[in-house]
């Protein structure tokens, strides 16, 4: 059996942390929240200690699954109870398309990381949380260069992350917005974090982080949280939704969860047809990709029981009438682009951990003196298909997010997940489908050219296909979005392998600057 460990994630120094670790003895869940921490400083744009995530382990020897669910809860107040709420729209520019995202006090949620990766180091980790920041705090104060992805992430974000004088104090160098071949330094966030190790981070966040939490993001100014919202907040360990895909057992998080349901649906739907008879791209393989797209969005609503019985039976006769017919069919479900990031490891020992978390977009306000920027989760679309005032009041959040784990019946582990918003379920899709319908090796099932169907407009890559657009123009959307090129609105894959035999390998995902390591 082989003793290497993998892991892939979204920038150089996300991936070089949790390497560390796992160089010096730690395991899967050690180099993981290594990894996230280490994203403050190697991905500083994509997420935040201030946000909402998942994390999904298996442990080798006991074969077990679980979902450390920590993404943020809605504020208990509703916003129509503030006489001045702070909540307003910022627009960004993505080239092809336009979106606005809502942003000040009142689009924080309650935010669940450093609760969820201390909880889960504590469950499942080897090492004390002093040990596991080490890596992270060395790089906040020497300020390793910012990456060519990092830098068209902070153009696309700066009318948010800069929006604030707080803000600019963290992103601006020499007054302007920091960009690739910067060092990015954030040595307070260093600071915070080992007063917080020093402390116990239990009692840090009681008497430190919470207070400065609700001097900015209380009602007297403008925002919804109150101390009971935090201190009432609770990390919840899940067991995950499962189903089979061909050879392997799939595992990924169940409601409140949104993305695992609709993950399940679209491959229980895609395993009734023959897809790796078809060429990928080709224009009968996308129309199969997209109808599955939509009858997932349909059930959205229905979460699991979406795969019961009759109800399941019920969305494969919708799913087989839209293949018949000559057109995409048109959907309703909006969506957005996502600050989002995702890590993936297996340890030496078979151990795997997958965490993906976000800020949302960033909410402009970085908390107290920490050096920790707010998520601005409350002001999401994506997570609010029935409008913002839909919304349970003092719940989890119905995150896209699905770090998702294969066990393959030869005894060969995968884990994944992206970032990405909407595109988060399908682009994992794909990505499985290309593994197990057309036995793509990892490499080429990550950067293989991707879809996302949703409210009669196909979004595509096309950069494989010389007629590629021509060909999908045919399937008649009601409009469709060309990509000449990888782009990071289809997310960022990044996924890693351990064989029957121990053998790893891994990818990142380029479009969102995805780095593997193998480590000896």
């Amino acid at each position: 059996m082989s003793n290497r460990s993998v892991i892939a994630g979204g920038s150089a120094p996300t991936v070089a942390a949790g390497a560390e670790v796992l160089e010096q003895g730690g395991n899967a869940v050690d180099a993981a929240v290594a990894a996230c921490f280490a994203s403050s400083v190697g991905e500083p744009t994509l997420t935040s200690l201030a946000g909402g995530g998942m994390l999904i382990y298996r442990d080798a020897a006991t074969g077990e699954t679980s979902v450390c669910d920590f993404f943020s809860n809605a504020p208990r107040m509703a916003m129509s109870s503030l006489d001045d709420p702070d909540f307003f729209g910022v627009d960004l520019d993505f080239g092809p398309t336009t979106q606005r995202f809502y942003i000040g006090a009142a689009s924080a949620a309650v935010p669940g990381v450093l609760p969820g990766l201390c909880t889960a180091l504590e469950r499942w980790g080897r090492w004390p949380l002093s040990k596991v920041i080490v890596p992270a705090c060395r790089m906040l104060r020497e300020g390793p260069e910012l990456g060519p992805y990092q830098g068209r992430a902070a153009k696309l974000l700066e009318p948010i992350l800069t929006y604030t004088e707080s803000g600019r104090g963290v992103f601006h160098i020499d007054g302007r917005m920091i960009r690739a071949g910067d060092s990015f330094k954030l040595p307070q966030l260093a600071d915070t974090l080992e007063a917080m190790a020093s402390r116990g981070w239990r009692g840090w966040h009681q008497d430190v982080f919470i207070d400065q939490m609700l001097t900015q993001f209380g009602p007297a100014n403008g925002g919804l949280l109150t101390r009971d919202d935090i201190t009432g907040y609770e990390v919840v360990f899940r067991e995950p939704l499962s189903l089979r895909y061909h050879h392997s057992q799939v595992l990924t998080p169940p409601p409140p969860a949104a993305g695992g349901p609709m993950i399940a649906v679209m491959l229980r739907l895609l395993d009734t047809v023959e897809l790796g008879k078809l060429a990928p791209m080709s224009p009968q393989h996308s129309k199969l990709l997209a109808c599955a797209m939509t009858v997932a969005d349909e059930a959205r609503s229905e979460g699991q029981q979406a795969l019961d019985g009759d109800r399941f039976r019920h969305w494969l006769d919708r799913f087989d009438q839209l293949r018949a017919s000559e057109r995409l069919p048109s959907a309703s479900t909006p969506g957005g682009p996502g600050s989002t990031t995702h890590v993936s490891v297996i340890d030496a020992d078979g151990n795997a951990a997958a965490v993906t978390f976000s800020y949302g977009e960033g909410n402009a306000h970085i908390i107290g003196d920490t050096g920790i920027m707010m998520n601005n989760l409350m002001g999401e679309e994506d997570l609010f298909p029935d409008g913002f005032h839909s919304v349970q009041r003092g719940v989890r959040l119905p995150t896209m997010m699905s770090p998702t784990v294969l066990l393959d019946d030869d005894g060969g582990v995968t884990v994944l997940g992206t970032g990405g918003a909407n595109r988060i379920r399908t682009a994992i899709v794909q990505v499985i489908s290309l593994l197990h319908d057309h036995h793509y090796d990892v490499d080429r099932a990550v950067v293989a050219p991707r879809i996302h169907y949703e409210a009669g407009v196909l979004n595509a890559e096309i950069f494989e296909l010389a007629d590629a657009g021509a060909a999908l123009e045919a399937l008649g959307p009601d409009k469709m979005v060309r990509f000449e090129d990888r782009s990071l609105f289809f997310g960022g894959v990044h996924m890693v392998c351990r064989n029957r035999d121990g053998r790893v390998s891994g990818a990142g995902d380029p479009r969102r600057g995805g780095v593997c390591q193998i480590v000896e």
